[in-house]
């Protein structure tokens, strides 16, 4: 997972499941059209990102919530700096990276004057003062709300680390957070911020959100079973003034119930915001609103077992504190006993909880008996045409076996199976089937795979292998593989009727000590058979040696092999002029426009963010390994810091090249950018590469 910035990191669910269009045309005559602005609304944004409760004590509200309603209790530390100066916060993460924030005044004669409602809140009230919904863009937002008309809050930026950034470090040093909102001195209660966190990969967030959730659901876990917040109640004095607005802001209404009083608005995938007006002078919204205006009323939360987390807060709350409703299957804490803000608990639909049950790897044991029938169906579907129902392989296009022991044991603690999977081997029949690569698999369904196929051939721990190079003859090594290599691997390692050891992916992926671990051992339920009886050890690294120096191709020289660049080598080209980029969102470079750079010898900087052993395997000609979790205060005075073009990659593609541009413009460096496809991509694409010692 270093391809992520952490398990824990953003992980949340991928069903859509959108609510009929037919409750448009049931709508009555004043429900005006939906406007088309979502996009620019919150772009590629996950949906609700937080629900901010403002009390008196924060240490008090974290026991509460912890104790009393079942909400895991943060760590001690996580308990220190609001979002504002002056605040001290503490937040809730729940599976589908929504929070539940946690806020108390500290010290009042530091808040922002912008901030100043939340001392004449915390004057009379305990509740949700504020909610924010995530944008991957807030100038965006902010451009689209003030073109629909709205008083919108200049951009602010907010740190809510203390600790100092050093190192190859993610975070460059500037705003963690940026947020806008409506109402320049005193944001509106009843509309949302929108919230843009430099820590978030929007775009893999959303091609890969079934990953995201369901990784951070098996780690992010409640007693109550709370997954997520399914909808924010919004008290309202007038709805047809309120369902306006929102629509105005670019949200699609989906229902209108007037009897009811209500209206439901959506966001993202099956998170709602819903418009409640009173039904009577008497009522709790009634009550609600004269006490405190239009604002944030309720928090709808989704749980996996309604009847487990009925017992769960029965066992902490008074009688009168709780009701249970068989009818619309609900459980609802009042506000009175959650701090000023209802709390309303639904179960997630059966199709949600099923797609869970399919994804869940269960890394501390095996596969449930759902999630082998998950990674059973997605074999026989993608994988069984060419390696055969039973993974005996050779079925089709010689695809080999996947019940080898040897191949997936020594994979176990490496790369090189997932990013077949996901990146595929170019020149050969077997294509790539991660989503953002084109393929019909999300990250977690590879992962599931990966560990089904473990599980089926009985490996229970990996082999362990050596990360260091192996030296050998190379003359020697191209003997041999042309004496016992050949009728299978092919004369150019095109592959026949075994895998294409020419391969750039391939060479790319498997280190030196896997390489030597197949030749000496072989490959069980596969023709490979093992050589350590009848080559020595001398000559089985020469042949491991004549395969990795095939990395630039199967025709390059012997003395292709590169050596590490001195710093007077950094720059490529340094007499020339640099390329003239064109990036993507400010950041990403194309790989053809850096093999141009490359072919016409222009001036600029190419760093390969990952390991030194990865650099070894394949990099790109030219490329200074500089990896991301090495300190960089040696390396970075031998780089310029003026024009010069600096281009990071990695294999991911951006996790560890974007820590390390990250890193280089906290420095002050300005002209970077990150290679977009990574270098298992530009190795697919035939583009040149080279292998180092």
């Amino acid at each position: 997972m270093k391809c992520y910035s952490s398990r824990k990191g953003l992980l949340s669910s991928y069903l859509m499941l959108f609510i009929c269009l037919l409750f448009l045309t049931a709508c009555l005559s004043d429900s005006a059209g939906t406007a088309e602005g979502e996009p620019t609304l919150m772009g590629t944004g996950y949906g609700i990102a937080s629900s901010t409760l403002v009390v008196q004590n924060v240490s008090d509200a974290r026991a509460y919530f912890s104790e009393v309603l079942g909400f895991s209790k943060p760590k001690p530390d996580e308990s220190g700096k609001g979002l504002m100066a002056g605040t001290t916060g503490s937040s809730i993460p729940l599976a589908d990276n929504s929070r539940i924030n946690l806020l108390s005044l500290n010290d009042s004669l530091q808040l922002d004057r912008k901030d100043s409602f939340i001392v004449d809140f915390l004057e009379q009230h305990e509740g949700v003062r504020m909610y924010s919904l995530s944008s991957s863009s807030v100038d965006a937002t902010q451009t689209w709300l003030s073109s629909q008309g709205f008083e919108v809050d200049s951009i602010r930026g907010f740190r809510i680390s203390t600790d100092s950034v050093k190192g190859w470090d993610g975070d460059n040093g500037g705003p963690q957070i940026q947020m806008v909102g409506v109402g320049v001195n005193k944001p509106a209660a009843d509309f949302p911020h929108f919230v843009q966190e430099a820590s978030v990969p929007y775009d893999r967030v959303k091609s890969d959100w079934l990953t995201f959730y369901s990784f951070r659901r098996s780690f992010v876990k409640h007693s109550n079973g709370v997954l997520g917040t399914a909808a924010i109640q919004i008290a309202v004095e007038d709805l047809k003034a309120s369902r306006k607005a929102l629509r105005k802001m670019g949200l699609r209404e989906l229902e209108v119930d007037h009897e009811q009083q209500m209206a439901r608005f959506e966001l993202k995938r099956n998170q709602e915001l819903h418009l409640k007006a009173p039904q009577s002078p008497e009522d709790e919204l009634a009550k609600f609103l004269q006490e405190r205006g239009n604002g944030v009323f309720g928090l709808v939360l989704e749980v996996d077992d309604l009847q487990a987390t009925y017992d769960t807060l029965s066992t902490k709350l008074p009688e009168e504190a709780l009701r249970l409703d068989t009818l619309l299957d609900r459980v609802t804490v009042f506000r009175e006993h959650a701090y000023g803000v209802q709390l309303e608990f639904r179960e997630e639909t059966t199709e949600q909880g099923l797609l869970a049950d399919k994804l869940n790897i269960n890394f501390a044991g095996k596969l449930d008996s759902t999630a082998i029938a998950h990674a059973e169906s997605l074999y026989s579907k993608y994988c069984a045409l060419c390696h055969g129902e039973e993974r005996e392989g050779y079925a089709a296009d010689f695809a080999p076996s996947l019940r080898s022991k040897s191949l997936l044991s020594t994979s176990m603690t490496s790369n090189f199976m997932r990013y077949t999977v996901q990146f595929g081997r170019e020149g050969t029949a077997m294509a790539g089937y991660l989503k953002d690569q084109g393929g019909p698999l999300e990250y977690i369904e590879i992962e599931l795979l990966l560990k089904w196929f473990n599980e089926m051939a009985g490996v229970e721990k990996p082999t362990e292998l050596s990360r260091d190079p192996i030296v050998g003859d190379v003359a020697l090594g191209a003997t041999l593989y042309a004496k016992h290599c050949t009728t299978c691997h092919g004369e150019d390692g095109e592959g026949i009727t075994a895998p294409a050891l020419g391969n750039a992916m391939l060479l790319a992926t498997a280190t030196d000590d896997f390489l030597r671990y197949a030749i000496a051992e072989g490959r069980d339920s596969t023709p490979m058979v093992a050589f350590k009886d009848s080559l020595s050890k001398a000559e089985i690294e020469g042949l491991t040696a004549f395969l990795r120096s095939r990395a630039s191709g199967w025709d390059v020289p012997e003395n292709d092999t590169i050596s590490l660049p001195s710093p007077e080598e950094y720059v490529l080209n340094p007499d020339s002029n640099g390329p003239d980029f064109e990036l993507r969102d400010g950041r990403f470079v194309s790989a053809e426009q850096v093999k141009q750079a490359l072919e016409d010898s222009l001036r600029f900087v190419l760093l390969d963010a990952r390991s030194k052993v990865a650099w070894r395997q394949t990099h790109i000609p030219g490329a200074v390994p500089v990896p991301y979790y090495e300190e960089p205060e040696d390396f970075i005075q031998h780089i310029p810091n003026d024009s010069t073009f600096i281009v990071a990659y990695c294999a991911c593609p951006h996790a560890a090249s974007g820590r390390v541009i990250k890193t280089l413009n906290r420095y002050g460096y300005k002209n970077t950018a990150i290679l977009d496809e990574g270098i298992l991509v530009w190795a697919r694409m035939g583009y040149p590469v080279r292998h180092g010692q």
